[in-house]
């Protein structure tokens, strides 16, 4: 647990250039830290106890807590995630955290609950929609051994899937900027308001076929798991 905060302590001092899409709510910066917990309602009061208090709510950051429904034989049940505008945000967000006393009780109470499986900084290299209105993912985890390529293999897909509205919600592919491993280094998203929407889109189009014709040297996925939002707080 002492592991965790300081992972929540130190994300500071980060800068890049990164061409989002336009009309886009998918943030520069996201921090994830995964759990696993048999007790859903107790991690769901603890965080909903720490949203009302003011120190959550002067805070530059949105917090999501994902429930990962279809991850296999993943150990993880939930994923807390931290969305940023930019590092300074984020800088802020987890520099006060160090002050706030409702933080210090939420992270007490979870910790009798909770078993923390993993934390990740991820950084948006492209993205599209606005994911505020999304309830349902389909969550992507990959090993990219030429972004460049890739992110442009990416964009071309998403713009055939959006322009065929094959792509309902928002979608983004991010960098795993820390707490990359050999397994994992990059992120891709999709979204949709609901489990029928997108379900229904699921079989695969030209377009997606001729991505993964091209991209098939350079990535590979670990995991296609499919997960549904707890809360936004």
């Amino acid at each position: 647990m002492k592991k965790l905060m300081l992972c929540l302590l130190a994300f500071t001092g980060l800068n890049a250039n990164v061409a989002l899409a336009e009309e886009t709510s998918v943030p520069e910066f996201a921090t994830i830290f995964q759990l696993s917990t048999k007790d859903q309602s107790s991690v769901a009061a603890a965080f909903t106890k720490f949203a009302q208090s003011d120190c959550r709510k002067n805070l530059p950051t949105a917090i999501r807590i994902m429930n990962e429904n279809y991850n296999g034989a993943d150990e993880t049940t939930h994923s807390v995630i931290w969305n940023f505008a930019d590092a300074a945000d984020m800088s802020s967000t987890f520099g006060a955290l160090r002050e706030c006393r409702a933080w210090a009780d939420t992270f007490n109470t979870l910790s009798k609950s909770v078993e923390w499986q993993s934390q990740q900084l991820v950084r948006t290299l492209a993205t599209g929609g606005d994911y505020t209105k999304d309830t349902v993912y389909t969550v992507w985890q990959t090993n990219v051994s030429d972004e460049a390529a890739y992110v442009k293999a990416y964009k071309k897909l998403m713009a055939a899937q959006t322009k065929n509205g094959l792509v309902n919600g928002a979608w983004g592919l991010w960098r795993v900027q820390g707490g990359a491993t050999s397994e994992v280094t990059h992120i891709a998203f999709a979204g949709a308001a609901n489990l029928e929407t997108l379900l229904a889109t699921s079989n695969p189009s030209k377009a997606f076929l001729t991505f993964q014709r091209e991209v098939a040297g350079i990535r590979s996925v670990h995991t296609m798991n499919i997960n549904i939002v707890l809360a936004d707080l």
